[in-house]
């Protein structure tokens, strides 16, 4: 997920210090600078920039029919029940999709119309929920904070000079731009999230190969979502990997 041209700044951090927090998908308890309500705080001022920035569809269902629907089931089914998530619908023709941290999706256009299954939108956006799961976005920041600012001065008696700057400070969503390894897991945690919701995980595979023949054959369509991911060869294989599991698992319960 990758949008330079987007400009957010984080306006307030009440950060108390670091704090613990167990990650289900790790199973192992975790440190961050930012707590759950940190992150909540976050999403919810990023989300007013976004909406400022950008031409948000009023009524998805037009374009998709059952798409809060779709989109509520998985979220229902992750690992984070207990996080409001949100969906939103942004006007604009690429091929994306992108999440940030507090439980907010966004969906392009452009994607939702290349998608013709509740499979394969229960697909793509379990695999945004996924990246809010495991806390991608949080510790993308976490990584910024820590290379800019000095640990004496973050965890110091300047510790609200180093918040200051933070709130300061200029992030893009180029920031959260994720690794081979959390675009995969997003992938394998996205058709968990549907299979569980009652949703076919070949919905992911299905998107993929999709997305490759447009690739070929409409190469000037703008695929942002495929952009900064692995490989989409490689994505297929992980996702024939995740549903002979899934279905395993399935015939073992």
């Amino acid at each position: 997920m990758k949008k330079t041209l987007i400009v957010l700044s984080i306006f307030t951090l009440f950060l108390g210090g670091c704090a613990t927090y167990y990650n289900p998908i790790t199973a192992k308890q975790e440190t961050t600078i930012y707590t759950e309500q940190d992150e909540i705080d976050l999403g919810i001022a990023l989300d007013n920039k976004l909406c400022k920035d950008f031409k948000i569809v009023e009524n998805p269902e037009t374009i998709f029919k059952g798409f809060y629907q779709t989109c509520a089931k998985v979220a229902e089914n992750s690992d984070r029940k207990n996080l409001k998530f949100t969906f939103k619908v942004i006007e604009n023709k690429e091929v994306n999709a992108f999440s940030i941290p507090g439980g907010f999706v966004y969906v392009y256009t452009g994607l939702l119309k290349q998608i013709n299954s509740a499979d394969e939108l229960a697909c793509v956006v379990g695999h945004e929920i996924g990246h809010i799961c495991n806390r991608d976005g949080i510790h993308q920041l976490e990584k910024q904070l820590l290379y800019s600012i000095p640990t004496s001065i973050l965890f110091g008696s300047g510790r609200q000079k180093a918040l200051q700057q933070v709130a300061d400070t200029v992030f893009t969503l180029s920031m959260l731009s994720y690794s081979r390894t959390q675009e995969i897991q997003a992938d394998t945690l996205g058709m968990k999230y549907a299979f569980k919701a009652g949703f076919d995980p070949y919905g992911m595979i299905s998107f993929f190969k999709k997305m490759e023949e447009l690739e070929k054959n409409q190469p000037l369509i703008p695929l942002t979502f495929l952009r900064d991911h692995p490989e989409t060869k490689e994505r297929i294989k992980n996702a024939e990997q995740v549903i002979e599991k899934l279905a395993r698992e399935k015939q073992i319960n």
